[in-house]
């Protein structure tokens, strides 16, 4: 029997985000597929749902101090739990701050230590970007990224893997009665026409914008309705912003969902105009479901793998917006080829075959 691999993950928060869904699927199955160990290292934003998901599917968990707020304690906590459990490998889903716990990592003797990055823009102090990169890069042996742009991004020409941002496309693969219940729910006719987007209410993810187009095209077509899902900081400024329009009876924003897969089955189209992006599980999730998908233009293209997929940039203004979406065949859905990047149940296994290269190097080297 193959020894056990035992592999920690650090990760700035546990939520509604597109890292946590990635850390869940892919080490929901590596969990029951192969003989590895799945240590998950948290520092704010913890859902209390998400952590009962993850250890239900077999994770092991650990919080630690904030860095941002205890930057000592963070790195003492760190040092601790790895001592504790002894990783083979240490995996950091922090992009640019993933050297925080690599460091550690490498002073402690870790031998495999993987940065993954997940954004493609920065998100930190420009004047910060060229140093966290170099002490990133400084500290990994091995690159990962969500998509050609992010590692290109964050790896300064290194060589890195792609690992996708892959789902269980069965889950979100479109469903009648669902699209028929949530709209019975909401109070929604059916010929009502669902502009809609999930995500947190950041200004990354430009719910702002998005309220700007729809706005103009409520004015064109009445029987019409913005759904936004999820919870942020800007939710009190986007509340504000809805209420200053005249069409915001027809706007509704749902402080968050367990099940998302029924909001894309009853939307008609999906908007996601974000800044800037890694590669956003969202429209993942919403080419599954073969809902209209339009997306910034900011976003790595690579995430496209159904037909009805737009890319608009977000600097001119809502016309592009609204040209798209009348490019696109109202409450018509899409099917796709299952054997795409995307999908969980083909993607998880190269994981597995990264962490098991990666080990069998080291022990090659002693």
């Amino acid at each position: 029997m193959m020894k056990k691999i035992k592999v920690m993950h650090f990760v700035s928060g546990l939520g509604n985000d597109g890292v946590t869904q990635v850390i869940k699927n892919y080490t929901s199955r590596l969990n029951q597929s192969y003989n590895i160990e799945n240590i998950i290292v948290y520092q704010h934003h913890a859902d209390r749902s998400k952590i009962d998901e993850l250890q239900k599917i077999g994770d092991k968990l650990y919080e630690i101090p904030y860095k941002s707020k205890h930057p000592f304690a963070n790195l003492y906590e760190t040092c601790k739990i790895i001592k504790k459990e002894k990783p083979d490998i240490v995996h950091a889903h922090m992009s640019l701050l993933s050297f925080y716990p690599l460091f550690v990592a490498k002073l402690l003797g870790i031998k495999v230590r993987i940065a993954h990055a997940h954004i493609a823009q920065d998100n930190v102090n420009p004047k910060l970007v060229k140093i966290f990169k170099r002490l990133t890069l400084l500290f990994a042996n091995h690159y990962l990224a969500c998509g050609e742009l992010a590692g290109k991004y964050l790896f300064n020409g290194k060589k890195f893997d792609v690992l996708y941002n892959a789902i269980d496309q069965d889950k979100f693969k479109f469903n009648l009665q669902k699209r028929k219940g949530l709209r019975e729910k909401l109070g929604i006719n059916k010929n009502t026409i669902i502009l809609g987007t999930l995500g947190r209410l950041t200004e990354q993810k430009n719910q702002l914008f998005l309220i700007d187009i729809f706005n103009k095209f409520n004015k064109e077509n009445p029987n019409s309705k913005l759904i936004i899902v999820g919870v942020g900081e800007l939710e009190s400024q986007i509340k504000k912003k809805i209420k200053s329009l005249q069409c915001s009876k027809n706007i509704q924003l749902i402080s968050g969902t367990k099940d998302p897969a029924s909001y894309y089955c009853m939307f008609d189209y999906f908007l996601l105009p974000s800044l800037y992006e890694g590669l956003p599980v969202s429209a993942v999730e919403a080419q599954a479901s073969g809902v209209n998908t339009i997306l910034s233009d900011n976003i790595d293209k690579d995430v496209k793998y159904n037909s009805n997929v737009i890319f608009v940039p977000i600097n001119n203004g809502e016309k592009p917006w609204l040209d798209a979406i009348k490019k696109l065949e109202f409450n018509k859905r899409v099917n796709f080829n299952k054997d795409n990047n995307y999908n969980i149940d083909l993607q998880y296994h190269k994981l597995y075959q990264i962490y098991n290269k990666l080990i069998k190097l080291v022990d090659c080297k002693i």
